[in-house]
């Protein structure tokens, strides 16, 4: 119990306000993340019309919760923060507060979203995350997943960046992760990062960028790596795993 009483007091309002992520700010979703998030999901291969059923493990400050609810999709959102899950309640979202998912049943999820949650979970607790979520979605359904690199030096100011920050996770440990748990990994490799999002500083900074990665990216890959590692550059990685039942 003091256990759980700790791992709460770790996201209370000083953790939010650390974080900004603030009432009247909550579920605000600019043209740039809509842009970012449309193509975060097309790595996941779904392909079913009609209402995806969703849920979000750790919404945040409920920026993907919006993107969700302006596709039509049924979906829900879990926190552990109770701060959290009360805005989220005022903002008119079907959320609940839990440390797990054990609240919901099986195959009832097409997706299941986790943005900048992996690296809260201690590395002996993944295993059992990973086995849940394959529990509660369908077949074929999908986890997508983003974390700080942990195949790269420079994942470790994303990751060095919070101290609820527990473990660090890179390309190896996910498909190791989704092997134990019977599933597929669709992809992985460097979050996106879209050229053309509205924002006229992102267009510039990542023109720049871009080739500036990939020749760095070939370097290491040539004099250091036996394999490509096109993720060298990335501060962050991102996931998709699909459930086969």
């Amino acid at each position: 119990m003091q256990a759980h009483q700790d791992r709460n007091s770790s996201y209370d309002s000083s953790y939010l306000a650390w974080k900004r992520w603030e009432e009247r700010k909550f579920g605000i979703l600019k043209r740039s993340g809509r842009i970012y998030y449309d193509a975060e999901i097309k790595k996941t291969g779904l392909k079913k019309r009609g209402v995806l059923r969703v849920l979000e493990i750790g919404f945040g400050n409920g920026s993907f919760l919006t993107y969700a609810k302006q596709k039509g999709w049924d979906v829900v959102g879990v926190e552990i923060s109770n701060d959290l899950v009360q805005t989220a309640s005022r903002h008119g979202y079907d959320v609940v507060c839990a440390e797990n998912l054990a609240k919901f049943s099986d195959s009832d999820f097409d997706l299941i979203v986790a943005f900048d949650v992996l690296e809260h979970i201690g590395q002996n607790d993944l295993p059992a995350f990973f086995d849940e979520v394959a529990r509660v979605l369908k077949n074929n359904g999908v986890l997508f997943a983003r974390f700080p690199n942990g195949d790269s030096p420079f994942g470790l100011m994303n990751q060095n960046g919070d101290l609820t920050h527990v473990t660090a996770i890179g390309s190896g440990k996910i498909r190791h992760l989704a092997s134990m748990a019977g599933a597929d990994v669709v992809y992985i490799g460097p979050e996106a990062q879209p050229l053309f999002d509205g924002n006229f500083g992102h267009f510039v900074n990542r023109s720049i960028a871009r080739p500036t990665k990939w020749l760095i990216n070939m370097f290491v890959n040539f004099v250091f790596l036996p394999r490509a590692n096109v993720s060298f550059c990335a501060q962050n990685l991102v996931a998709a795993i699909r459930v086969n039942k």
